[in-house]
């Protein structure tokens, strides 16, 4: 099951706003979208010091409802933010339960994993590609890649693994690079790409990276405009491969920063924000804290989105659509989770649409 580069390939945590986000995206995007969803920790209770859920009870919930969000289609499973010596009550690792709780109810799961993933994640990736028979996606840094001995290290992972050179897929993760200078960036990534013999026989190549602000204290208010480093890049990129190098599936971050670290929320005041993806760049709108002045600026916020020559019109997206209707006083003002699927969905739509002008439907 090949991800061609006409699809696109989002790196999600899996959260409400995320798989909200998935579950309102229209089939014909859906179609295209094959999100690598990434499974983060319990929440963390800063007063006592201890999660907040078991791993068991934390997951529980995730077969049923990631059959409901996102059915039959293909996803890719990331285990990594994981704790690495995190086990189940009995005894599984997080990933083989996943994966077998999925698999019992229909959904379509390919293990992702990392050269440096421990012998417990590996055994457990094993035994999901033995069920599910979907093969596995392996997940590398620019620095793995550059290795002399990386496709060494390929094969002896898949052969640890049960999988063929022909049933894996490789993901490029530049995670959050010196985009500057672009050029000598694109030389380092296209040397790497065309010296591994791994990466041109995979079944599918990915090219992964994010621009997006590390934090909101990055941006100012109340509109900035925040370029999209990672899809001039990819464009760039494609040209020099030229038309007969390979052509990688795009992958980002979304609307969202690479990593995951968790917060005291007693101590922290988040701001309200729109992320909104827009023609090689995103408009982020920011008020003020959600705490002391509620989310009623959120109508505010939304008419300086509608406002700007950067929006794109109701019936572009979903998310679209929830802005200009909250700037109406038709939709709520919501939550953290609800601007979180908002921007998502919309920057999903937005990346699909991009693919299908640069490469056709």
């Amino acid at each position: 099951m090949p991800i061609t580069h006409t699809d696109y390939v989002p790196i999600l945590k899996w959260r409400q706003g995320e798989y909200q986000a998935l579950l309102r995206l229209p089939d014909a995007v859906k179609d295209k979208t094959v999100p690598l969803i990434e499974i983060t920790p319990p929440d963390f209770d800063f007063e006592t010091w201890t999660p907040s859920k078991s791993i068991d009870d934390h997951l529980a919930k995730f077969a049923g409802r990631f059959r409901a969000k996102w059915g039959t289609r293909i996803a890719l499973l990331d285990c990594g933010l994981l704790d690495p010596a995190e086990v189940m009550q009995g005894g599984k690792h997080p990933m083989q339960y996943l994966c077998e709780e999925a698999f019992a109810q229909g959904a379509t799961l390919i293990p992702v994993i990392r050269l440096d993933n421990n012998a417990a994640y590996r055994t457990a990736v094993r035994a999901a590609n033995a069920m599910m028979q979907t093969g596995v996606v392996l997940r590398c840094s620019l620095d793995e890649a550059l290795d002399p001995a990386f496709d060494a290290n390929v094969g002896a992972i898949l052969q640890q693994l049960g999988v063929t050179i022909a049933d894996y897929d490789v993901i490029l993760d530049l995670e959050a690079p010196a985009w500057d200078p672009q050029d000598v960036l694109i030389n380092i990534v296209t040397a790497a790409i065309q010296a591994s013999n791994a990466m041109a026989i995979a079944r599918s190549l990915i090219l992964a990276g994010t621009s997006f602000p590390a934090s909101m204290a990055e941006v100012t208010g109340p509109i900035q405009f925040w370029p999209r480093r990672e899809w001039t890049f990819f464009r760039a990129l494609l040209a020099a491969l030229g038309e007969t190098g390979r052509k990688p599936t795009f992958a980002d971050y979304a609307i969202a920063a690479n990593g995951y670290s968790q917060m005291d929320m007693r101590k922290v005041k988040p701001s309200a924000t729109i992320r909104y993806a827009c023609d090689d760049g995103w408009i982020i709108v920011k008020g003020v804290n959600v705490r002391d002045n509620g989310f009623g600026q959120y109508r505010g916020c939304s008419g300086t989105v509608t406002g700007s020559a950067h929006f794109l019109g109701s019936g572009f997206s979903p998310g679209s659509d929830y802005i200009e209707q909250c700037r109406d006083g038709i939709a709520g003002t919501g939550s953290l989770s609800t601007w979180r699927w908002v921007g998502s969905n919309h920057h999903i739509t937005k990346v699909v649409a991009d693919l299908a002008t640069m490469f056709g439907p």
